[in-house]
């Protein structure tokens, strides 16, 4: 009786067991299903170093706070409606992956476009370095599993893509600040499928105005799935998936804006009538092929009757985000799951019970001012 109940919950569905692979919305292709199941999924995960998760797009209220060096701002998300039969799997998802990444300096002088008064007041010296790479595709998804022994399954997955949004964004240069004026030197990259056209005759210093108008065409793409789950004990599972391997997703006509700041007094409304504002730049539509940067997540799950307890890393374009577990409750009945991920501190809490799942975590518990927020839905059905 012992060693079945130990089983039964080292051999729950994915969907049951949520772990770092979700805060990047990483599917492990290898899951068999006896009967036919079907699944809906959904599972997103936002988190940022310097202000509210929830206004970081937004207007931000309060000053930044942000930590030295590397900050971060990332964001992931996939919906997915699937049917399952023994080790085949056909699925329709949408999925978007965003992160960004700038030192404290950029963070600063971003805030100060909003409250000018924060940079003008002090002088200084600001170094300015800022990379974002964000976009969203729906696909389908054909998936295999099959087992190699009793204890090892493997699977992979060849996904079709249709590209949505699209955003790259790069900033590097300095600022100075003194005497209440800000002096910009740096240029702006921006390739973004959210450009509006502007006529040239209208257009201002931030509008994109080209001097004909394209229309961008959001072409399509491919990447390849892989993943495993092997149990060396009756007591102990290990997973690991490696995602959007040889990965491409293709646009044409996005719209590209580039802005060289030189020697720019800034912002231009707070300084006197004579400052002249020395922006140059180039406004045009470029075809882009983006190489999508693989994701990989590893879990290891030690069970015993009643409870177990885990960690799991997920990793992609040098952000690891590691996360340990521990869960009570019944494969057959309710089961509960607490986690905490350690890269931006947040905690989790998750119930399964019968075909729903559903969990959610945040680094505070007050949310409006959390910078980590992810939540996690779905249910599978079987027949």
């Amino acid at each position: 009786m012992r060693k079945l109940l130990i089983l039964g919950l080292a051999c729950l569905p994915a969907l049951a067991l949520a772990d770092a692979a979700d805060l990047m919305a990483i599917t492990n292709p290898a899951v068999i299903d006896t009967r036919a199941t079907f699944r809906a999924t959904a599972t997103g995960f936002a988190a940022d170093d310097f202000v509210p998760a929830h206004r970081i797009a937004e207007t931000w209220r309060d000053a930044p706070t942000p930590r030295p060096g590397r900050n971060l701002a990332v964001g992931f998300g996939r919906a997915e409606v699937s049917q399952s039969y023994g080790g085949w799997t056909f699925g329709t998802f949408k999925r978007v992956d965003a992160l960004g990444e700038g030192n404290r300096d950029t963070v600063r002088i971003y805030a100060a476009f909003e409250d000018p008064d924060s940079l003008l007041a002090q002088s200084g010296h600001y170094n300015l370095n800022y990379r974002f790479k964000g976009y969203s595709a729906d696909g389908l998804r054909f998936a295999w599993a099959g087992a190699m022994s009793e204890r090892l399954t493997v699977g992979a997955a060849v996904n079709l893509l249709k590209a949505g949004t699209l955003r790259v964004e790069k900033v590097s240069g300095t600022a100075v600040s003194g005497g209440g004026v800000a002096t910009v030197n740096g240029r702006r990259e921006l390739l973004y499928t959210g450009l509006d056209y502007t006529s040239p005759d209208r257009a201002d210093l931030n509008d994109f105005a080209p001097a004909t108008r394209e229309q961008t065409d959001n072409g399509w793409g491919r990447a390849i799935d892989l993943g495993l789950q092997w149990r060396p004990r009756d007591d102990l599972r290990v997973s690991a998936a490696l995602t959007d391997l040889f990965g491409q997703l293709r646009w044409n006509n996005v719209p590209q804006l580039t802005q060289d700041f030189n020697n720019a007094s800034w912002p231009l409304q707070f300084n006197s009538p004579s400052a002249v504002a020395k922006i140059t730049g180039t406004n045009r539509y470029r075809d882009y092929t983006l190489q999508l940067k693989p994701k990989a997540a590893a879990a290891v799950e030690w069970s015993q009757p009643g409870w177990s307890v885990g960690a799991g890393l997920a990793a992609t374009r040098g952000l690891i985000l590691p996360e340990a577990n521990a869960s009570w409750g019944r494969a057959d009945g309710l089961l509960l799951r607490v986690s905490y991920e350690a890269r931006f501190k947040s905690a989790g809490a998750a119930v399964h019970y019968g075909p729903f799942y559903a969990s959610l975590r945040t680094d505070r518990s007050n949310l409006n001012d959390a910078r980590a927020v992810g939540a996690t839905a779905g249910l599978a059905i079987r027949f």
